[in-house]
Formats: C-alpha cells, structure tokens, sequence
C-alpha cells in the first residue's frame, strides 16, 4: 500500500497541472468556434471551382505568349458548336433555334445575360457564299465540308460566339458571386433555348467547343469530389475502428480528419485562389493522412493508460494524452516532414493546376498536424477511456497480429542477398518499362468513356468532322514582302492546300474558304477587281484576316480529331514540314518578310506533355535527395540515405515500369502519385532504419536489431496502408479520370512500398550492402552507452504480455519509457516475465538503472 500511497502521491490522480488539463475546454471551444467558418470557406473554396486547359501552362512560356497574341486578333475559339439529329441544311429546326438565340445579341450593352456576339448556321454560310461569292450550292457545300456541313452533305450545326466583354459584364453585375458561373450559365442558355423552342431535348442536343470543355471538367471534378467525400468518409471510419476497437476513438479520428479537410479549403479560400479539378482532390488526401495520424496518436494513448494501469494508478488516464503527444511527436513530425515535402516538390511542376496541387496539399497536411497535436488529446483530456486498456477482440482475419510475421521475418534476414539480387532484378525491367512512359494531358482524356461529352464529341466528329483546332497564322509584311492581296491570298491558299493532304487533317479553314474562286491568271482589271471585292467584305473574314501595324494576319485553321491518339507533337512538326518549303520558296524568289506562328490547343497541349514528364522527373528525384539528406542527418551515417534511397525507388520502378510496359500514359493524375506516395510512405522506411538502430544501441545483434525493429513496424505497415492506401484507392471510383487514376496508382504505389518496406528493405539491412550501416550505428551506441544514455528493453508488466501474446514481442510496451524513475514504483517483481521475454528473444542485458528511454510505435 505503501507503494501504491507513494505512486498516487506523485502522480496525482487530478487532472489539474500539464498543459491540456489546463487549456483543453479553451482548445475545444476554439474549434467549435471556428466550424461555421471553416463550412464558408469550404463552401465558398469549392464554389470557385474553375477550370480552362488553356491557362494551364504558366504566362511566362512561349507557347503561352504566342497564344494569348492569337486570340488578340482572332477571338473566334471561344464558341459553342451544336447539332442534333436531324439538324439538317434544310431543318426548320436550325432556322427557329437561331433566330431564338439571334434575340441575345439584342439585349442592352449592360444585359448580364448578353452572351453572344453572334450566331451561325451550315444553312446561313452555304447561302452567303452562293449569294455573294458566286459559288454554286454544291461548291459552297464541298468548301465546307468537315466544318459546318458533314460528309453527307446534309448534316449541319449552328455556331455561337461568345463576346469577349460578356464575361467582364457578369463578373460585374452579380459581384463576382461564386455561385453564378459565367461558362455555366451560357451552356446552360443553350439547352434552355433548345428544349423550349425546339423541344429538343438536352440529352439530344450534342454540344462542343472550349466553353463546354471547360463546363464539362467542373461538373465532372464536383461530382467527384461528393462522391470522394463519402467513400474516403466511410473508409477512414471503418479503417479506424478496424485498428482501434474503440468507437469513442474511432469518432475522435474521424472529426480528426473532417475537420483537416475543412481547414485544407480555408487555406484555398483565404488565399484567394481557385479551385481547380486536379485541387478538388486534395481534401480528401488531407482527410485520409490526418486519419492516420489520428490512429497513430490514438495508439499512443492506448499504450500510455496501459502503462498507468500496470503501475497499479487510481485513474490510468490521469496525464495520458500530454505524454501520448510527446511520444508522438518526433514520429508523426518526421510523417509529416516527408509528406509535406513530397506534395511541396510538385510546386516545381510547369503545369500550374499541379502547382496549385502540390503547394496546398503541403500546407494542408501541415495545418492538419498542428489541429492533431491539439485536438485529440484535448478530447481525451475530457473525455478519457480508461476502457481502451483492455484486451483487443481477436479477429479471425487480423493481419497486422498475424503471429507469422517473425517467421517472414527470419527468412528474409536468412537470405538477404538473394532477396536484394531478386528486388534489383524487379526495379531493372521496371527501369526498362519506364523508359516507354508517354505522357498525354489530351483533354478529352479527362473523362470516363462514359462522360455525356465524350459521347456528345464522338457524335459531332462522325457527323460533321474533327473539333481539335491547330492554327497556323501567315505573318504577310507589306513593305517587305511587296505582295498584293491576291498574291497574298494564293499563298495562303497554297498553304491551306498542303496541310489538307495530311493524313490526320479532317478540313482546313482559312480565308480562300469564304472568298471567290482565284483567278489563275488575272489581267490588271480582273485582279483589281477581284481585291475590291474582296476587301469589301473583310468584316466577314475578320476571323481568318487580321492585320497588326503594317502585318496582314491569315489565319490557316487545321482541325483534328479529339478522340484519337494521335501524337501532337509529331503532328505540329508534320504541320511544319508542309508550310516551311512553301514559305522557303517564296524566300528564294526573292520574297522577304513573310513568316509563320504556329499556335492554338495543339502546340500547348505538346508543351504541357513536355512538363509534365520534365516534373514527374525533377520532382521524384528532388524529393529522394532531400529526404535521404534528411535520413543521414538523423542517422548521422551517409550510408542511411542510400539503403533509403534504394529502398524507395522500388515502387516507383515497379509501378511505372508495369504502366510502360503495359502502354498506359501517364496524366495530370498520374503525375503527382510519386511525390504523394514516397512522402507518405518513406516514414515507415525511416521508422524500420531507426529501430534497428535502437536494438543495436541495446546490445543486439544485427539480425535480432532487424527481428526487433520488424517486429514493431509490420503491423504500423500495415496500418498505414490499410488508413491511406485503402482510403486514396477511393478515388478510383471517379468518373473524372485523373482523379480516377490517381486513385488506383495510389493504391497500387502504397501497396509496391509496403512490400518493399517489410521485404527488401530488412533484406539490405541484411546484405553486406549495409556493412557502414552497422558499423557506424555501433560507434553511435558505444558513446551512448558510455554516457548512460542507452539501457537494455525495460520491463514489461505481465498483463500487458498476456494481452499481447500474439503480436510480435517487438511491438511489447516499454513501460519505463518516458517517465520518472520514481514512477516506476508501481510496477510488481512479476513484471520480469517481460523483461525476461525480450532477453531471450533479444539477447540478455542488465536491468537500468536510471532513466529509460525506448521509443515506441503505434500499434
């Protein structure tokens, strides 16, 4: 009793004194407080969700630069291709829908709702042309065929274009209400005016063209987003209880998680930054990590009361979640750290909604640690569970207390060279496939084959022709080049003639489409007539003519097919290969200043693949360098971070080296899966190196330092895993492929590594190729232990060794770790058992005799 007095005398059984017993009601309080905040700005981050490809590439490329001087002087790639079946050239249909829409561009100058700057038929330029170009029906018909006529002949669309001071008008007029989307409400002004005029119906009417491109991936991206939320939700929930027995905990882990997410989008709102369809996934990867750091804080806390209760105190929950979080820290901050950096890395990416990505998944999965370390243990500050220390239900399916992991263990450590020689093996065919990765950010790659505009493209490019633009504009110098209009017009005329005969070229629109036939071979009279004319209708051709200072601008419009996989850049050099001996030509005969700029969603999208391979690279190999760097700090031994290094290539290898072999290209979603995978998973790696070095610190040996620290980390393996590899693989279940992609990759590259983790890792541990290793972390023991800052494993309490008769002795709980020796009064003279236990598994050692220290890990 005397002991037990002396115990309860110093470790009060009060919950008065220690930092969260003081300031856990203020810390809860905070974080209700700040709950309808956080649901604004998540409400608000995702109602900025807005998406344009072709702002992607960052202002600073050439590609990007050239584009933006494109749509100054040619505005027409903002406009909305629709058709329908039956949509003919003599549809009655077509007639009434158009001059429904025509009504628009009526409205007053300062009408939000004036969307259009104008509004086009098949019907409408096949009469133009005939009536004022003097072409027959048929000639006007074949001019535009695969454009605005289908290769019937009969088949059309209608055609609007967008004004360009239409968006500057809503923005201004609704304040730039979130809620009310520019793009949204013009698509949707469509199918309004068709269903209500037509009767056409939205799921007959096929829609097309960069305003419904842009629509299309924010409904895709939201939809993904509510259907993520639900599954990752559920999946946490049930992977916490699964770890943790505890529905008390399991909730504390759960709000844990929903309310790091909720934060993640305060930061996107704060910021003023919009919400993208790549960015859309970040909550839920905040959700996923602060739910594994949840679980890893919960285990803590469960180790720490059974502690309490081995000592024999009145109240075992008394203290416990301020030395959970101190036991916690350093292995969660170090989770952290990777993670964070990893995520951080894709900050480097030249594809901006990747930057974006990278850049507050980082700071989300910081924020998320920060709320951890002061929400859980505040709410088992005030509502403890003494409960938790009782013996776990025994599952017939239990992985993570599978007894077999020793025997797994044994092996490996028996035959780490072969097993080494058999993982190098795997990561050089992997090396081999890798080399074949393509990348691809093709926009219509971004949606299931099941997406209503898939299926809307497929139709409009069977019916009418290819909707993927590739502009080439012929830069014409008056001065220089001393070429009439005519002259200037059968240039571009040839130009257009060599591009048609590539084969991946559905139709070529310029400027000799909607102007007479060309004379050959004009007299003085005939081609000053022809030019009048010409020049008479100019406001007709004023998106395929431009003019800039002293420069005529001739639009040349190459159109390709949306759903092929035709490589863009091989066709922007074949586009080159046509003009540049035209342009030659004309050089060598004595012609001067004229030139071409290739341009238009072709070339930008090219350039977009480039980046997104030149990113995945750099930053793959800047996060290993950076986190082995980290590791040999730590460790203090150089040899650390290449037995890491070569630890976490192994499931990037793999899983790319399958995805080159297999001809899977990677995407947007592909990308940042490497960067979120080793920052994620390389501190299970870390955790295995550095209990290997704490068993060798205690007088182990090699193979029993590896038994001891394999002993520990499978089950946390496991668990990690099961919370973020089970939890991501949610994304797998969008319709928005990246997302989609994303997810299964993510599974797929968690899974590689934990393998890696539990098989070549202890098997280089083994090989000779860890000789500097060992032999350095034995120098590092020798001085602590002739400082008296390394002891032998302290004793076990004889309940807890009961409790976990069948998980690996490694994973028993150090009841002297962290506490005072005049704590450890409490203990029994039965709690040898343990101690006697861990000796004949480890090796003997003499029992401490101050202070012990021996880190822990979750279970």
């Amino acid at each position: 009793m005397k002991e037990n007095g002396e115990s309860k005398s110093r470790y009060p059984a009060s919950r008065h004194g220690g930092f969260f017993s003081r300031y856990n009601l203020a810390i809860l309080c905070a974080v209700c407080f700040l709950i309808p905040f956080m649901w604004v700005g998540a409400d608000r981050a995702l109602l900025s969700n807005k998406n344009d490809v072709k702002s992607w590439l960052p202002d600073t490329y050439q590609e990007t630069a050239t584009f933006e001087w494109y749509r100054k002087h040619f505005e027409s790639d903002m406009f909305i291709l629709a058709s329908w079946e039956g949509c003919t050239l003599d549809s009655p249909k077509l007639e009434l829908l158009s001059r429904r829409l025509a009504l628009e561009i009526q409205r007053p100058e300062d009408d939000p709702y004036r969307f259009f700057k104008s509004v086009i038929t098949g019907k409408q330029v096949v009469d133009q042309l005939v009536a004022s170009q003097g072409l027959t029906r048929e000639q006007a018909i074949e001019r535009l065929r695969g454009f605005l006529v289908g290769q019937d002949g009969q088949q059309t669309c209608l055609v609007l274009f967008i004004d360009p001071k239409a968006e500057e008008r809503w923005e201004h007029y609704f304040h730039g209400n979130p809620r009310k989307k520019f793009l949204h409400a013009v698509v949707e002004s469509v199918y309004t005016a068709a269903e209500e005029i037509c009767d056409i119906k939205p799921e007959q009417l096929h829609l097309g063209g960069p305003p419904v491109d842009n629509v299309a991936i924010d409904v895709e991206g939201q939809r993904s987003l509510v259907r993520l939320a639900i599954v990752c939700g559920v999946v946490g929930a049930a992977m916490a209880w699964w770890c943790l027995r505890s529905w008390i905990l399991t909730l504390v882990v759960f709000s844990t998680g929903v309310y790091s997410a909720g934060l993640s989008m305060i930061l996107v709102w704060l910021t003023g930054t919009e919400m993208n369809a790549i960015l859309l996934t970040m909550p839920a990867l905040v959700y996923v990590a602060a739910v594994s750091g949840a679980i890893h804080m919960a285990n803590y806390y469960r180790d720490t009361v059974r502690t309490h209760m081995a000592w024999g105190l009145p109240d075992p929950t008394v203290g416990a979640p301020g030395k959970a979080l101190r036991s916690a820290f350093l292995p969660l901050f170090l989770a952290t750290f990777t993670t964070a950096f990893g995520l951080a890395s894709l900050a480097v990416s030249e594809l901006v909604p990747i930057q974006t990505f990278g850049i507050f998944s980082a700071a989300g999965i910081i924020v998320s640690f920060l709320f951890l370390c002061l929400y859980v243990p505040s709410m088992l500050q005030e509502w403890p569970i003494p409960e938790i220390a009782h013996s776990r239900q025994a599952f017939k399916f239990d992985p993570g207390r599978w007894a077999g992991w020793r025997k797994v263990g044994d092996f490996i450590i028996s035959r780490g060279s072969w097993v080494v020689a058999g993982c190098a093996v795997l990561m050089l065919t992997g090396a081999i496939g890798a080399s074949r990765i393509q990348t691809s950010v093709k926009l219509m790659r971004l949606f299931s084959p099941e997406a209503t505009i898939i299926r809307d493209y497929a139709w409009l490019e069977e019916k009418l022709g290819p909707l993927v633009p590739m502009e080439v504009v012929i830069k014409v110098d008056r001065d220089k080049a001393k070429l009439d209009t005519l002259d200037q017009i059968k240039l571009v005329a040839e130009v257009q003639r060599a591009i048609k005969q590539l084969p991946d070229v559905g139709s070529v629109i310029a400027a000799p489409t909607f102007a007479r036939p060309l004379p050959s071979q004009p007299g003085l009279i005939e081609k000053r007539t022809w030019i009048v004319q010409l020049r008479r209708h100019r406001e007709d051709l004023r998106d395929y003519w431009s003019e800039e200072g002293n420069t005529e601008l001739w639009r040349v419009s190459a159109r390709v097919k949306a759903l092929t996989d035709l490589d863009y850049g091989n066709f922007v050099e074949d586009i080159r290969r046509q003009v540049e001996p035209i342009l030659a030509k004309y050089h060598s005969q004595g012609v001067e200043g004229i030139s071409a700029v290739y341009t238009g969603l072709v070339p930008l999208v090219y350039k977009a693949q480039h980046s997104l391979l030149n990113g995945l690279l750099t930053g793959f190999a800047g996060d290993l360098v950076i986190i082995a760097l980290a590791l040999m700090f730590v460790m203090r031994d150089w040899s650390a971070g290449l037995l890491l290094g070569f630890a976490s290539v192994f499931p990037i290898a793999i899983v790319f080296g399958v995805m080159g072999l297999l001809g899977i290209v990677v995407d947007v979603g592909t990308v940042m899966t490497p960067a979120v995978a080793l920052g994620v998973t390389v501190d299970d790696a870390i955790h295995f190196m550095l209990w290997c070095r704490h068993g060798q610190e205690r007088g182990l040996s090699r193979a029993d330092s590896i038994r001891f620290a394999y002993g520990d980390c499978a089950q946390a393996i496991y668990q990690s895993w099961g919370v973020i590899g089970l939890g991501l693989s949610a994304f797998a279940l969008s319709s928005f492929t990246p997302t989609q992609r994303f997810g299964y990759l993510m599974f797929a590259m968690l899974t590689a590594s934990s393998f890696g983790n539990l098989v070549l890792l202890p098997a280089l541990l083994a090989s000779p190729l860890a000789h500097f290793f060992w032999k350095s972390g034995e120098k590092i023991a020798t001085r602590k232990r002739s400082r008296g800052e390394v002891h032998p494993a302290p004793e076990l309490h004889p309940h807890l060794v009961a409790d976990r008769e069948e998980e690996p002795v490694g994973e028993l709980v150090a009841v002297g770790a962290e506490l005072e020796p005049s704590e450890l009064v409490g203990l029994s003279a039965k709690g040898n058992l343990g101690a006697e236990k861990v000796s004949q598994r480890y090796g003997s050692a003499s029992k401490p005799t101050s202070r012990p220290r021996l880190p822990r890990r979750p279970r």
